[in-house]
């Protein structure tokens, strides 16, 4: 795949400036970049995008209320920056050079799996084969880890069970798990294998 972009020498992830380009221009004829999330001021961004993005999508699906809670307690400056602490790799998804959306994805080595925490796009970059192209560079990452399943969680009622379904992934478990508050996340744990 051939990319404009630069890399830096090493081999952390999370230092590496990582381009793709969308190897299927049928689905998407822009450029697609993936930045690591490494400053106080990208941290800022990803909240602020977080914001925008469960506020326009979420309300209707689990209520105001748990938007607040979950955006306050999960999105936040503060929570972001402690996932990162954490090990988690953030990164923001630049759509010629505009920002898009942002992702989070934390390795598991012990079971050989990448847990794709955060996969959220503006309202502009959904429907045009954004989605597909950043699971690709996900699962590029999982295997340059050497790892070789994806997982994540998803409301049971949001429609994006379907798109992971059709990018290979299936249901693997129902989970309802206690946030605190009186909310729960009545989800699917949805896994794909990458072997």
């Amino acid at each position: 795949m051939n990319s404009a972009c630069s890399r830096n020498s090493g081999n952390n992830d999370a230092n590496v400036r990582v381009c793709a380009l969308s190897p299927r221009p049928t689905l998407m004829n822009l450029s697609v970049e993936f930045v690591p999330v490494t400053t106080s001021q990208q941290i800022e961004a990803v909240a602020g995008l977080a914001h925008e993005i469960w506020y326009e999508y979420y309300v209707a699906l689990i209520g105001r209320a748990q938007v607040d809670y979950m955006v306050a307690k999960f999105q936040s400056s503060a929570a972001v920056a402690a996932q990162v602490r954490e090990g988690y790799d953030y990164f923001l998804i630049q759509l010629d050079g505009q920002i898009g959306g942002y992702c989070a994805v934390q390795s598991e080595p012990a079971n050989r799996s990448l847990f794709l925490s955060k996969l959220y796009l503006l309202r502009d970059a959904r429907g045009r084969g954004t989605g597909r192209v950043c699971m690709e560079f996900i699962e590029q990452l999982a295997r340059r880890r050497g790892l070789n399943l994806l997982w994540l969680t998803v409301n049971k009622g949001n429609p994006a069970v379907k798109s992971y379904e059709r990018l290979g992934f299936r249901i693997a478990a129902d989970l309802v798990m206690d946030i605190g508050d009186g909310f729960v996340m009545d989800d699917y744990r949805m896994e794909k294998s990458l072997l």
